[in-house]
């Protein structure tokens, strides 16, 4: 939807400009004008999809499938990323359950969107909750804010956050707590509380990789890329019951590990 969007906005104002103001060798300059100008059709359509359908039901797949539409354009013709899914049947088609995946770059969620073909959200720091816009896409999303400072209200925003999950939506969880050691994929630590959002309501983890994500920041966007995702087999609250969440994290931990095997 976005990257069709995109792609008619720059089309149409570099054949209009060439027709009707200067042809010729101007058409190279309109191409890279409209390239710009094709950005202005997406703002639009990110805020209508974020503030006209507010009100759509949590489990909407359109309002998903925007999102999902969004990520893809931010991929390709922002951030300059591909982006292969390995083991797309390992993911349950309804019920319970949360991801938990490594996390090294701002655009993890963009990349996980785009993995996991089901309505769902985040647990974004609650400083990103102060940014115009932002702020508004993410309560649409149904995100879960993580407050740092105030455990009050972030156990406040976990029981929100379990309704939604008990109703069949799905989160996805970077365990560690923030952006650590951003030069390497892999998992050192892992915060057991993260693991709260999935035992209450006694749902489904499934374990996800992504390798390559570390690179983002030092070839992003001028060199292309190539992200990789695994998703393993999911792992039933009949796995994992009566496992502490710390046992429960170093488990999820090793599973996820385990996928830069496969680099």
């Amino acid at each position: 939807m976005f990257t069709i969007l995109f792609l008619i906005g720059w089309a149409t104002f570099s054949t209009l400009m060439s027709i009707y103001v200067l042809g010729g060798y101007y058409i190279i300059l309109w191409v890279l004008l409209g390239y710009l100008v094709g950005f202005i059709p997406i703002i639009i359509g990110a805020l209508i999809h974020i503030y006209a359908w507010q009100k759509l039901p949590l489990m909407n797949r359109y309002k998903y499938y925007g999102w999902q539409s969004l990520a893809r354009f931010l991929s390709v013709f922002v951030f300059n990323i591909s982006i292969k899914v390995i083991g797309k049947e390992n993911v349950p088609k309804d019920g319970k359950m949360v991801v938990y995946t490594n996390h090294k770059s701002y655009l993890d969620p963009v990349i996980a969107i785009q993995a996991i073909n089901r309505p769902m959200a985040f647990t974004p720091k609650s400083t990103l909750y102060k940014i115009p816009i932002l702020k508004d896409g993410m309560k649409q999303m149904h995100c879960m804010p993580i407050y740092r400072d105030d455990t009050r209200k972030t156990a406040k925003a976990l029981v929100e956050t379990i309704k939604n999950i008990e109703a069949g939506f799905s989160m996805v969880v970077f365990p560690e707590g923030g952006r650590k050691n951003r030069d390497q994929d892999s998992v050192v630590a892992t915060r057991s509380g993260a693991f709260q959002i999935a035992v209450k309501p006694k749902a489904t983890i499934l374990p996800m990789t992504i390798i390559g994500n570390s690179e983002i920041q030092h070839r992003a966007p001028f060199r292309k890329t190539k992200i990789k995702v695994i998703i393993h087999k999911p792992i039933t609250h009949e796995d994992y019951q009566g496992l502490s969440t710390a046992e429960i994290g170093d488990m999820v931990m090793h599973v996820i590990n385990s996928g830069f095997e496969h680099k």
